[in-house]
Formats: C-alpha cells, sequence, structure tokens
C-alpha cells in the first residue's frame, strides 16, 4: 500500500510541476502561419513550376510544334542540296526543262535526300516520286541562287 501511495505523490507531483508548461497550450494561429510561411511559399512555387513545365510540355507534344519545324527545315535543306548535286551532275541546262523520272541523276538526287532526311520522309509520309518532284520544284531557285 505503501508503494501506491509513494506512486501516487510522484504522479501528482509530476502533474503539478508540468502544469505551468499546459497553461501555454494556446498558441496563435497567426504565429505558426508566421513559422510555416517560408516553406509553404517553397512548397507553392516549386509546383507552380513543375505544373508550368508540365503544361508547356503537354502543349508541346499535342501541337507536335517543334518537331514539325525540324524536319521541315531538314528536309528543305536536303532537297535544296539534292537539287544542288542534279545542277552539279547534270548542268544548269536542267532549269527550265523537265526530267524523266527514270534518269539516273534525278535517282541519284533522290536517293540522296531520302538517305539525308529518312525521320522527315517518314514523319510527313513522301514517297520517291514526291521527291523528285520537290527536286524538279527546286532546281529553278537553286540555279537561279548560283547566277
Amino acid at each position: 500500500m505503501k508503494r501506491y501511495f509513494l506512486r501516487g505523490l510522484a504522479a501528482a507531483f509530476f502533474v503539478f510541476v508540468t502544469a505551468p508548461a499546459f497553461a501555454q497550450a494556446d498558441v496563435p494561429a497567426e504565429s505558426i502561419y508566421n513559422v510555416l510561411q517560408p516553406y509553404l511559399v517553397a512548397v507553392v512555387s516549386v509546383l507552380a513550376t513543375a505544373i508550368v513545365g508540365w503544361l508547356a510540355e503537354l502543349l508541346r507534344r499535342k501541337f507536335n510544334l517543334d518537331i514539325d519545324a525540324a524536319h521541315r527545315d531538314a528536309l528543305q535543306t536536303a532537297l535544296t542540296n539534292g537539287a544542288g548535286l542534279l545542277i552539279g551532275k547534270a548542268g544548269s541546262a536542267l532549269a527550265g526543262k523537265k526530267l524523266d523520272l527514270k534518269s539516273a541523276v534525278l535517282a541519284e538526287a533522290v536517293n540522296y535526300v531520302l538517305q539525308a532526311v529518312p525521320d522527315a520522309i517518314r514523319h510527313f509520309g513522301i514517297t520517291p516520286e514526291a521527291v523528285a518532284e520537290k527536286l524538279q520544284a527546286k532546281l529553278p531557285q537553286v540555279s537561279n541562287s548560283d547566277a
């Protein structure tokens, strides 16, 4: 019984000793916000940056803008180079004439374009015949720039 009495006194002692600490349990919400504000601002700014980046990537993928422009530029450069190859092999007299689609020089230029930009050809679904037509369309531009 003495043991229970001593335990009860010890418990009462700890309750009365720690009672002043519990008296300060009311903390204004403003002080909690002031302590957490820098962390909240950092978290919100990181989330906002991540959301904006995600939306930008989503729009880029959805509209395929960068990929189309890169393929178009590469194809135009290859066509210009292929037309230059045609003029170099067959002479500038080709600028005003239609080429025979079975011409060896034209076939070489078409193969050059097909090998130079296979991704762009695949992306736009261009056939070798269409490449030949585009090369013939480029001939006047290339021959005029050489003059």
